[in-house]
């Protein structure tokens, strides 16, 4: 399975847009699974020739979904990105700041992103692409937390970092497909991560 090719029709366009606009609503409403492809033209406002001609299938439809979902996902963390970078906060506040966004990211993709791990589980493409967007937002944590390691008291900061990154990752994954990390409150969440992320990297106090 290859990225589909984008048509240089501006009809064709519209219509593969409706498509995925419509597929991202039934996975966020779990319903993508039980919606065959001749409703999910219909609710397109599209013909299942159309479908057949632009996509090919459901399983080209889902992962054309996820990769304009990582395409954004890149934009947005690229966003926050700058905004910290341009701001005087603490590393603590720096952290904090970038899980919430990463918590704001996968907010309303939770239907996506079972779907995929669903697939995942026996399709290697699937699993490249589910892997995808998490390696980009773990260097690039890496990247935010290593302009500060002066202020680290970890002997091995870039190890530290990288260990830092996969278990924000994983704690990241559980919440979007539980919806809780345990008893914590959800709005809380954030800084709390950045407590205990903090405390392992041994950030100095000021």
């Amino acid at each position: 399975m290859n990225s589909i090719s984008s048509p240089t029709q501006a009809r064709s366009k519209k219509a593969l847009e409706r498509f995925l606009n419509v597929a991202a609503e039934l996975l966020a409403d779990n319903r993508f699974e039980d919606t065959g492809i001749s409703q999910i033209a219909q609710l397109a406002e599209s013909s299942v020739g159309t479908f057949y001609r632009l996509l090919g299938d459901k399983d080209v439809l889902l992962y054309a979904v996820h990769e304009r979902f990582v395409e954004q996902g890149r934009s947005a963390i690229d966003a926050l990105v700058a905004d910290l970078s341009h701001s005087d906060l603490p590393v603590a506040k720096q952290i904090e700041g970038f899980i919430q966004g990463m918590i704001d990211l996968f907010a309303g993709h939770e239907g996506l992103l079972r779907a995929l791990v669903r697939r995942s589980s026996a399709d290697l493409q699937f699993r490249q692409r589910f892997h995808q967007l998490n390696a980009y937002i773990g260097q690039t944590f890496c990247r935010i937390v290593l302009t500060r390691q002066s202020e680290f008291g970890h002997p091995q900061p870039q190890q530290a970092a990288d260990l830092s990154a996969h278990m924000l990752l994983a704690s990241m994954n559980y919440l979007t497909m539980v919806g809780t990390l345990g008893e914590t409150p959800r709005e809380v969440i954030p800084g709390e991560l950045s407590t205990l992320i903090c405390n392992y990297l041994e950030v100095a106090k000021h």
